[in-house]
């Protein structure tokens, strides 16, 4: 078995390698405790290489980065209160200009023009009209003789 060289787990490490010898380091990292071991010790000494960062101030160095939204108070016409009031003025206006109870005499028209017309049932109906056309059917046999 051919164990890779420091040099080579670098060049994996820092991604400057093609994809064919990636894909075999990485097959060979499944089956080689050295290498392994080797891999791990090149990604510590990487991780030593990196800079400090103070964590105390990091945050606070990010966040003050950042663009600061600007708080938009919210306008008269998009407040909940507004709309209630203009619903609650509406409402007035068409009670006291008698809407209400104009819609209320239709609606009571309709509901006792529906209560004097007996509502036929639809079979009823079908049956009406079966029985019509078997009488024209008769008429016109009749007349034929």
């Amino acid at each position: 078995m051919r164990h890779f060289s420091n040099e080579e787990w670098m060049s994996y490490i820092n991604d400057k390698i093609s994809e064919t010898t990636c894909e075999e380091l990485e097959d060979h990292l499944f089956s080689c405790d050295q290498c392994l071991e080797v891999y791990m010790k090149m990604i510590d000494r990487q991780a030593e290489e990196l800079p400090a960062i103070d964590d105390s101030n990091f945050t606070d160095e990010i966040i003050a980065e950042l663009p600061q939204k600007k708080v938009r108070k919210k306008t008269l016409y998009q407040r909940t209160l507004f709309h209630y009031a203009v619903a609650a003025v509406i409402t007035l206006t068409l009670m006291t200009t008698g809407f209400f109870q104009t819609i209320m005499g239709v609606v009571t028209t309709v509901e006792v023009s529906s209560i004097s017309k007996p509502q036929q049932s639809v079979s009823n109906s079908l049956m009406e009209k079966s029985l019509a056309l078997f009488e024209i059917i008769d008429i016109k046999h009749k007349e034929g003789q």
